[in-house]
């Protein structure tokens, strides 16, 4: 069954297309020169794509950088644990940011995880 997409998401997603594998990414910026819209709005598309329509998207922090359709399992493992690490480090942050908020402001922070 064909995906319901709205038309920049369709856009972004035909662009895409023409830039699989770790090699072969687009930036940002490159998206931000073909579709007219901001990098804002083209992150928030990005993870739209994945999250709703489960559209198997990576974006390297190496190069070459940006986004690109993920193509095998190497990319897909190299995906998962560059964003499991940054779950890490944020987890990492907020923590110690909770204990600093408390100590300074007497604030008591209740922590959730739902995931």
């Amino acid at each position: 069954m064909p995906l319901k997409l709205a038309s920049l998401e369709q856009t972004i997603l035909n662009i895409l297309e023409e830039h699989k594998g770790k090699d072969n990414p687009i930036t940002v910026q490159g998206l931000e020169k073909i579709t007219l819209s901001s990098s804002r709005k083209i992150r928030k598309i990005v993870a739209d794509l994945v999250i709703h329509h489960n559209i198997p998207i990576a974006s390297s922090v190496h190069h070459p950088y940006g986004f690109y359709l993920i193509t095998d399992k190497k990319e897909a493992i190299q995906c998962l644990n560059q964003y499991w690490s940054r779950v890490k480090e944020v987890s990492k942050r907020a923590k110690i940011l909770t204990k600093a908020v408390e100590d300074k402001f007497g604030i008591e922070y209740q922590k959730e995880f739902d995931f």
